[in-house]
């Protein structure tokens, strides 16, 4: 008899140190399964265990001494134990690289990065409208800002901070992003004026700038609801540059949108979006008799769009790289309020493509064009009233942007980035050169172009450095020309 009491107490005491270690091999944040496993195996071995004990035994047997219940009470504290180690876990969750929140079904991903430029620019200070490039609206030469050159400063505004969440449903996974910066003025909430007079005295103390929304939105199926980039920038085949803004000559916006996509495996994506109307209208009669500025045509403030603009959009991946194309269509107004009104419709298209050329080098193309496109084409201006015809005139425009990747090394890629606009001639342009806005710091422009390159290095994971060459020029239609050449330094710490 003692040799059975020994063997039974001998493997009740082999499943308590066993389950005991195979529990804290559960236990780690990364194998949730193996908790629920070790939980269901603890809880079998604990009701054989209590069944043993109840059940009946011959008259001949001599049950297992007293101490074997503290074992069964000792092995049941340890399976909540477990339980609880489970609910507690923190595991993975349905965005990548996020988890779930401990006892909830919500899974979170925080991600973000602390981030410094310092910008030297040889050519006109141009800081009045953005420390980044902003070739659209370079002072002239000749002029007096034109003159004011070689100006350094540094920024740290455009740092960023984010938040994936998603939750599961009985239909599927509800996402919501929420991102922003602090590209922002702290008094005037305007992106721009880096050195403006508004915000000379915060660049003296604090260095201080407000938070803006970059991106927040939700999306469920193929529905997307929210402020995020428009249906017609094509994000995935845009060129990397160390500079905020980027080149000319595609599109760069982000705006408030109801867009729905519908995914096929073989055919691509197709999308369909209504999107914040925002384009405005030319005061041709705000020109240089009457204007403020004298070489400025003021945008109507009753120029806005009644409806929203529509964009329709195809994507498709290959193994060789992507193809997308996309169209829109807006409307352009003018209302005084007075019995002058007008109206017309603008349009646009694009075309993108991207191709792996060798190793992990990649090459993106883009070209954008349209008649009536305006912000869609990088601060095309898009129409003016023709206040002698009483009618809106449109105007032609096209751009393109080519950029190249060279990725020698896993820790270095050289990016060499292209982008152009130009205006084509027609009755807007015959308008702005009869009314005086062919020229000046803020007159029509002819073309416009940016040259970007430079090296990003990556010494360790979560660290990207970067410098980078600029060049970019503009011509008005009349002929006048405004050149910047500068040096763009950045440091990211990121978080994910």
């Amino acid at each position: 008899m003692s040799t059975r009491n020994t063997i039974f107490g001998i493997s009740l005491l082999t499943l308590l140190l066993g389950g005991a270690a195979r529990a804290e091999e559960a236990a780690r944040p990364d194998d949730v399964q193996a908790l629920r496993a070790e939980v269901k195996r603890l809880a079998e071995e604990l009701e054989a265990l209590k069944a043993r004990a109840a059940a009946p035994t011959p008259a001949s047997y001599t049950p297992p001494p007293a101490p074997a219940a503290e074992q069964v009470a000792a092995l049941a504290e340890r399976v909540d134990v477990v339980e609880i180690q489970q609910k507690d876990a923190v595991v993975a969750g349905d965005v990548p690289g996020s988890f779930r929140v401990p006892g909830t079904e919500l899974s979170l991903r925080l991600y973000g990065f602390a981030e410094l430029n310092w910008v030297h620019a040889f050519g006109p200070d141009n800081s009045d409208i953005d420390y980044a490039t902003f070739a659209p609206y370079l002072p002239l030469e000749g002029t007096a800002a034109g003159r004011r050159t070689n100006r350094d400063y540094l920024t740290a505004r455009t740092s960023r901070l984010g938040i994936d969440a998603a939750t599961p449903t009985r239909y599927g996974v509800l996402g919501v992003k929420i991102e922003g910066d602090f590209n922002n003025e702290p008094r005037t909430g305007n992106t721009a004026q880096y050195g403006a007079p508004e915000n000379l005295f915060t660049q003296q103390q604090t260095s201080s700038y407000g938070f803006r929304v970059r991106h927040l939105y939700g999306v469920f199926g193929g529905l997307l609801v929210g402020q995020t980039w428009s249906t017609f920038m094509d994000v995935d085949n845009y060129p990397e540059t160390v500079d905020y803004n980027g080149p000319t000559g595609a599109t760069f916006i982000r705006q408030p949108v109801i867009r729905y996509t519908y995914a096929t495996q073989s055919a691509g994506g197709f999308t369909v979006a209504l999107e914040n109307s925002s384009s405005y209208v030319l005061d041709s009669r705000a020109g240089p008799a009457d204007s403020p500025n004298p070489d400025y045509g003021l945008p109507i403030p009753t120029s806005l769009s009644r409806v929203p603009d529509v964009v329709v959009r195809w994507d498709k991946g290959f193994q060789w790289g992507a193809l997308g194309a996309r169209a829109m269509t807006q409307e352009l107004r003018f209302d005084d309020g007075d019995g002058t009104k007008a109206a017309a419709r603008g349009w646009g298209a694009a075309a993108s493509a991207s191709f792996k050329v060798r190793g992990s080098d990649w090459l993106a193309l883009q070209v954008t064009g349209g008649d009536g496109i305006g912000r869609y084409l990088n601060y095309i201006e898009g129409a003016l009233y023709d206040a002698a015809a009483g009618r809106i005139r449109t105007e032609r425009a096209v751009g393109v942007i080519a950029g190249y990747q060279l990725k020698p090394a896993g820790w270095v890629r050289v990016n060499f980035v292209y982008g152009a606009t130009r205006d084509l001639d027609g009755s807007y342009t015959d308008v702005a050169k009869a009314t005086g806005l062919d020229g000046g710091r803020y007159g029509v422009n002819r073309s416009v172009q940016q040259l970007h390159v430079g090296p990003i290095f990556t010494p360790v994971k979560g660290v990207d450095v970067g410098v980078e060459g600029i060049w970019a020029q503009r011509r008005t239609l009349a002929g006048e020309r405004g050149e910047d050449q500068r040096l763009d330094f950045s440091v990211k710490y990121y978080v994910n």
